[in-house]
């Protein structure tokens, strides 16, 4: 890991003198994000195959129930499973992707967060994150734009990023109900993005595909916000 950020900030402190960025972590704290988003995708991988193998092992032992059973038989040793079946395939999946997708947001709103902490150390500003309204990404965007002069403009995972905020309220504060109305910004969002389901009014349905997206997506935010980044430490520096 060290020797990775030594090759990425070689020069660094050659061209930036007077500001320690490495000591700060400013100069490294975006790249560290999309790594630690790996993580987050080897856990879904882990879990999901965790769901699928036992599925499979309980699918096996039913077969192998039914082979000692006449057929008329069938239809009731299969209903005696239902409820497992229904965790392993749907009820379990569920809830692991609520609640990752809720995780890898709250991760992204915490390192949007401590950016702006560093920024705010870096300038010695007198404005701090908590003297911003609002709250989450939405303030660290507004507080990055107007303390720090970052380009957001120059981010197009932003609004792929704004998108999630909408699904993350909805699943922790409507019990994942999709708001009423076609046009709505969430429901338009649901019916492009490939891993999501769901009619309005109705339960937004996740699939293991969306998490994939969700941390690639999130995964390209970081890095474009790290360009906006790079050009404040440079203008901070000059």
């Amino acid at each position: 890991m060290r020797d990775t950020l030594q090759a990425i900030l070689a020069g660094t402190h050659a061209t930036m003198t007077g500001i320690d960025f490495f000591k700060s972590g400013l100069c490294f704290h975006c790249h560290l994000a999309k790594q630690e988003l790996e993580e987050y995708q080897f856990f879904h991988a882990e879990t999901e195959q965790s769901w699928k193998s036992r599925d499979s092992t309980l699918q096996d032992h039913i077969s192998s129930i039914l082979e000692k059973f006449p057929a008329a038989d069938h239809d009731e040793i299969v209903g005696g499973h239902g409820w497992e079946l229904h965790l392993n395939q749907v009820k379990c999946p569920d809830i692991h992707r609520t609640a990752l997708v809720v995780a890898v947001y709250v991760f992204l709103e915490d390192h949007l967060n401590g950016l702006c902490e560093i920024v705010a150390d870096t300038l010695d500003a007198r404005v701090r994150l908590v003297d911003i309204r609002g709250q989450g990404t939405e303030r660290a965007v507004t507080y990055l734009t107007k303390v720090a002069e970052f380009d957001f403009g120059a981010i197009p995972s932003l609004g792929f990023v704004q998108d999630v905020r909408r699904l993350r309220n909805k699943l922790v504060h409507a019990g994942a109900v999709l708001p009423d109305g076609e046009g709505d910004k969430l429901n338009r969002f649901v019916r492009r993005q490939v891993g999501l389901r769901g009619d309005p009014g109705h339960t937004v349905r996740i699939d293991s595909s969306f998490i994939d997206q969700l941390v690639s997506k999130f995964q390209a935010f970081f890095g474009e916000l790290d360009g906006q980044v790079q050009h404040f430490m440079h203008r901070v520096s000059a």
